[in-house]
């Protein structure tokens, strides 16, 4: 399943035998990228701003990974995984803002889902499912 050529949305991501998890790595990936802008978390301005600092500085590399590693690109896959270590050591250094990507709503069931989405898209559950996902990634990446 070798791909030559780099193509933002290549075709053989949606063939059946492309690897499920590097499909849905790239999603994740673009997902990090751009949900962070359709949501306003609540949280003391110095902490806000380190957080829409972060997901500023992240938005481009993610979108560029995103279609590096649907292209199976080696490059792009370290570098997702490289990324996603750096927003686990974000977390673990400012606990805090993991408030950030949890959603408050007054129907407890959509506080439950948005934040299962936020977490996933924009907090450390994403970042644990690329790390988990980094053999399968690596496996099938182009040297």
């Amino acid at each position: 399943m070798a791909m030559s050529t780099f193509r933002f949305f290549p075709t053989e991501r949606m063939d059946r035998d492309f690897p499920w998890p590097i499909w849905a790595v790239g999603w994740l990936a673009l997902f990090k990228a751009f949900l962070w802008l359709s949501y306003e978390p609540i949280q003391p301005g110095a902490l806000l701003t380190l957080i829409g600092t972060k997901y500023l500085l992240n938005m481009v590399p993610m979108a560029i990974f995103a279609i590096g590693v649907w292209n199976l690109k080696q490059w792009a896959m370290w570098g997702l995984i490289i990324f996603a270590v750096a927003n686990l050591l974000f977390f673990i250094i400012y606990p805090q803002s993991l408030n950030a990507v949890l959603v408050q709503s007054e129907v407890y069931i959509y506080s439950i889902i948005l934040s299962f989405i936020t977490l996933l898209c924009n907090g450390p559950l994403g970042d644990i499912f690329i790390l988990l996902s980094a053999p399968v990634m690596l496996k099938h990446a182009n040297k």
